[in-house]
């Protein structure tokens, strides 16, 4: 089963950009986004996990809550959604596919042979998928001619990155 996890107030940033700012109101923007979320797990399947900073957060434990099927896990005091995730990468959990345009967590993904995706790519798919305009998506093999000769493969990490990114598509 592929597991998305998607660095949250970064997502947020970069999809929904100038409409969202880290104020006392980011839950209205916060709750839509989990929602949304929601609706394409249910079409889709496998498990979402999305993973905010928190922000002035005093508590030495992270937190989590279940939001409609989606799981949310707030960092720890001292810690950020960015030292989360590159935990994760770092403990090799299988079948992960993580949703970010941070740099540190993308080479980390790279490092470890983890499959990424930038925000916009995932919502793009997320929006094909619910109002069913799955246009512009074409598998990476699809338009590929057939090569003649010793075929070139990718690194065996590249290989099995890039079939757990296909599982979401």
């Amino acid at each position: 089963m592929t597991h998305i996890v998607i660095d949250g107030y970064n997502y947020m940033m970069r999809v929904l950009g100038s409409q969202v700012e880290r104020s006392s109101i980011m839950d209205i923007p916060r709750r839509a986004f989990l929602e949304r979320l929601s609706r394409y797990k249910r079409q889709k399947g496998g498990k979402i996990t999305v993973v905010f900073d928190a922000y002035n957060s005093h508590s030495p434990n992270r937190q989590r809550e279940n939001f409609l099927g989606i799981d949310v896990v707030y960092s720890k005091e001292n810690e950020t959604a960015d030292d989360v995730i590159i935990g994760w990468i770092q403990e090799g959990r299988t079948n992960m596919v993580v949703v970010t345009s941070d740099r540190a967590i993308i080479d980390a993904a790279k490092r470890s042979g983890v499959a990424f995706l930038v925000p916009r790519s995932l919502d793009e798919m997320i929006a094909g998928d619910i109002y069913g305009t799955n246009e512009g998506f074409k598998d990476e093999e699809e338009g590929s001619q057939e090569k003649k000769g010793n075929p070139r493969k990718l690194p065996k990490k590249l290989r099995k990155a890039t079939k757990t990114l296909h599982k979401i598509k």
